[in-house]
């Protein structure tokens, strides 16, 4: 006898059946179907990562086992379609076969999903395989709330990480965690709310150093396989980053005076290469930024020419060039002083001007004839607007002069060279700004003292500004005296801290992000609130990370990252539906100091603009 099945069961069974063969075929990406290759078979070596976030662009980095091209493939919706655009990219050998692409006339505001092809294939760029597949969001603009008679000038809201300072080596460098939980904090708990990080050098600290280029490149890809916290976070979030004394392999005071003999701020350049290569890609190009050169030249006894038979000096902008370093190196495992090693002529030079393609004239004259390395340096600070913030991201390393331990008053000393203090200072006096933002790897009022390894908590190691008094009273001056409230964000103390240095102007320092904390008498041993003589300025310290002197600092745990929130808008209902946008009438910043390892928050401060 038949079976005769009901029509409604035989509709369910249908509809069943269509449920479980879409369930079976529309994952992506799926690894069955060769929608992706894992990472360790892609062809990619690290990355991609993300930086120089617009609201219409953003750079993709990344490295590559062997150089070639590579494709990024990017969208609004996954799975990947044909309205997903390309864009093209290669890796080099003399780039340590990294390469960089730019994504453009991208929507302000919005999300894309994104891919890198290599060899035609399709890297898996999850972490983990239930990670979601990556994206990113570009920067607001004008347009993004949009109210004119609410917001007649367009402001929105904007949220940025900041920190400083993650060394991954326990045993060698005052590092932690290899996989730093701080930027894991930061991915975790606020990827939604901030647009772009900011690591405020310290990103790196030395290992695998051997006295070649090579060396500090291997530095540099271990510690972006080994911290996957980095990878993942920057995977996602666009950053920029400054560089400090670890960065290019130790303290290098002196590299931007010129006249001054060996030493090890000869390091200054092979250091920043690598650097160039690993991070620099990702921080937005200004007309002084150029390529640093490094080569092997011959000089003459009482001459001013450097030869080079292989150089195309002709490239050269003289505009982008900081200084010359003549017997230029960079450091092994150990940095020691060269002694009968060292090049007669070796020290810092300045450009005079670029006879030909093989010849350039520089200053002082040389001391002896000789054939020896040198390298060109750049500028390498940096600005960018988003908004009604304008940000000044500085070089407090490359281009200063050695210290003064017997007088840090001394006239003659700097941590800005003269091109960069007209660039900062005329860039503020010029911006329209409601709030400027100075990005500063080095304090301006905290002390880096050596108390931490057994020195006095006011010797002077010479790292920040309080070993060069008269530039900073200069400097302070004219920024108490802008329009702008001005806010400097400070790094390489392994410490955090808000200062009120004036009623206008202020310094926080967010960290260590990774690194081991330094004792409060590594500071100078300020209070934990209250007025403070930094040196010859009076300031009034509003919160700090008071970690105790009976504690060795590679004991010391605690680790911080911030949380700026520029708030412009305030976004509330409409009568007819969706959203008014609000301006306020003092617009304000909270920065918010939060535990690395919990995400927690420990303190913040609020500033409205002036």
């Amino acid at each position: 006898m038949r079976r005769v099945i009901p029509k409604a069961m035989f509709a369910f069974a249908l509809a069943s059946l269509h449920v479980s063969v879409d369930a079976q075929t529309s994952r992506w990406p799926d690894p069955i179907a060769s929608d992706v290759l894992p990472y360790g078979a892609s062809g990619l070596s690290h990355g991609p990562l993300l930086g120089n976030p617009t609201s219409q662009s953003v750079r993709i980095w990344v490295r590559t086992h062997e150089p070639g091209s590579f494709r990024v493939r990017y969208g609004k919706s996954l799975p990947p379609d044909d309205r997903w655009k390309t864009v093209q990219g290669r890796t080099r050998d003399d780039h340590d076969r990294t390469g960089v692409v730019q994504i453009e006339s991208l929507d302000a505001n919005t999300a894309y999903f994104y891919l890198v092809e290599v060899n035609g294939k399709v890297a898996d760029l999850r972490s983990d395989f239930a990670d979601p597949w990556p994206s990113f969001r570009t920067l607001p603009d004008a347009s993004t709330c949009a109210d004119p008679a609410n917001n007649p000038h367009g402001l929105f809201n904007l949220t940025y990480a900041i920190g400083h300072c993650a060394s991954q080596a326990p045993n060698n460098s005052g590092g932690q965690y290899e996989n730093t939980p701080a930027y894991d904090s930061i991915r975790h708990r606020h990827a939604d709310e901030v647009s772009f990080g900011i690591v405020n050098g310290d990103v790196i600290y030395e290992e695998m150093r051997d006295g070649t280029i090579g060396g500090v490149r291997d530095n540099y890809k271990l510690y972006f396989s080994r911290g996957r916290s980095f990878a993942n976070l920057f995977r996602r979030l666009p950053a920029m980053f400054t560089f400090d004394d670890h960065d290019v392999g130790w303290d290098i005071h002196g590299c931007g005076q010129v006249g001054l003999g060996e030493g090890r701020h000869l390091i200054r350049d092979i250091g920043l290469k690598a650097y160039e290569d690993y991070l620099g890609w990702a921080n937005p190009n200004g007309r002084q930024r150029g390529n640093i050169r490094l080569g092997r030249g011959e000089v003459k006894r009482g001459d001013n020419v450097l030869h080079d038979a292989d150089a195309n000096f002709t490239s050269l902008s003289p505009a982008q060039v900081s200084t010359i370093h003549l017997g230029n190196y960079t450091r092994g495992e150990k940095i020691v002083p060269r002694r009968d090693d060292a090049p007669k002529n070796a020290g810092v030079y300045g450009l005079k001007r670029i006879i030909d393609a093989t010849h350039l004239e520089f200053t002082p004259p040389a001391k002896a004839s000789e054939q020896l390395d040198y390298s060109i340096g750049t500028h390498h600070y940096y600005d960018w607007r988003v908004g009604n913030s304008h940000f000044f991201a500085l070089d407090t390393r490359g281009e200063r002069s050695d210290r003064n331990a017997k007088d840090r008053s001394d006239p003659n000393l700097f941590i800005l060279g003269d091109t960069q203090k007209k660039w900062l200072l005329d860039g503020i006096d010029n911006t329209d700004a409601d709030f400027v933002f100075l990005i500063s790897p080095d304090p301006w009022t905290i002390y880096h003292t050596a108390a931490h390894v057994g020195g006095d908590d006011t010797d002077d190691k010479g790292d920040g500004f309080p070993s060069f008094l008269h530039q900073r009273q200069e400097l302070l001056d004219r920024l108490d005296a802008v329009e702008q409230t001005v806010i400097i964000f400070t790094g390489d103390v392994h410490a955090s801290a808000s200062v009120k240095i004036s009623d206008n102007v202020w310094e926080m320092m967010c960290g260590p992000l990774g690194s081991t904390g330094h004792p409060i008498g590594t500071l100078g041993n300020p209070p934990n609130g209250g007025n403070w003589r930094s040196m010859d300025r009076e300031v009034e310290i509003r919160w700090l990370s008071e970690f105790p002197n009976n504690m060795p600092y590679q004991e010391i745990r605690n680790t911080y990252y911030g949380i700026v929130q520029i708030n412009n808008i305030l976004q509330t209902g409409s009568p007819g539906g969706g959203y008014q946008f609000v301006a306020y009438d003092r617009p304000h910043v909270i920065i918010r100091w939060h535990d690395g390892y919990t995400g927690r928050l420990v303190y913040s401060e609020t500033i409205h603009a002036r």
